[in-house]
């Protein structure tokens, strides 16, 4: 991908950053990491408390989605993952040697059919016990290189929020609770009327700069508000914002 790091991390997050739809997100995420990383193949599992999506380009037969679900449990970075929960970037070639590969049974029998060799994965969390997995795979012409590696953990700070305001405009679209309900919930939680505009605007996937543009202050007003808002709440960053603001609405 040309340009420099930056600019290829903000063109990755670019092409995210606005996809509030989480169905149109997963997918736009896949489309984007392809582009910006060009892999055999692309997926993700996207696991909540309630619900499982997984989605995989190209296409794979029900009889091999159902032989990696067998085997998943011997992939070298899933392994990782659970004894680490580091969601950051990392390729098998981080992990294992070539023959430790080799001999598992879920590269002969899974990976090995498909032609694949290399592989990277990250996580994007959630808040609520949500997560989003995703993984990249190549075959045997070459591995994921440093830089590749670099640019993913680079925009997944960005990628997470995203990840994040696609499942909380999810809940909003679908139901609930009202603004005025939201307003009211965190009035009664001690944040000051301007506090609890610009945090419901945060939940909602506002921006410092476009929350400040929608209640005619600056953004670095709605900033300022916004961390006076978070400390109230007990809340670290604009996403544990995000969660805290649907926690109290929802509970009117």
């Amino acid at each position: 991908m040309p340009g420099s790091p930056s600019d290829q991390v903000l063109a990755l997050v670019a092409d995210v950053q606005g996809l509030l739809d989480l169905d149109e997100f997963r997918h736009g995420l896949l489309d984007a990491l392809d582009r910006a990383i060009p892999s055999e193949y692309v997926s993700l599992n996207d696991v909540g408390p309630d619900d499982f999506v997984a989605i995989v380009r190209p296409d794979m037969a029900p009889a091999e989605l159902e032989r990696f679900a067998g085997l998943v449990h011997e992939n070298p970075l899933v392994r990782r993952y659970a004894a680490t929960q580091d969601g950051r970037a990392y390729r098998f070639s981080d992990v294992v040697t070539p023959d430790e590969l080799h001999a598992l049974a879920i590269y002969r029998e899974f990976y090995a059919p498909l032609g694949i060799e290399h592989q990277i994965a990250f996580t994007l969390p959630h808040v609520s016990g949500r997560i989003l997995g995703v993984a990249l795979c190549r075959g045997r012409a070459r591995d994921y290189s440093d830089a590749e590696r670099d640019l993913i953990d680079l925009a997944r700070p960005f990628l997470i929020q995203a990840y994040r305001n696609a499942i909380e405009y999810e809940r909003a679209r679908s139901g609930r609770p009202d603004g005025e309900g939201m307003l009211q919930a965190l009035r009664a939680a001690g944040l000051t009327a301007r506090e609890a505009q610009v945090a419901r605007l945060v939940a909602l996937g506002s921006s410092n700069r476009h929350a400040g543009d929608a209640l005619g202050i600056s953004h670095r007003t709605a900033g300022k508000h916004l961390e006076n808002a978070a400390r109230k709440l007990g809340a670290s960053d604009r996403s544990s914002v995000a969660a805290r603001v649907w926690e109290l609405a929802g509970r009117r």
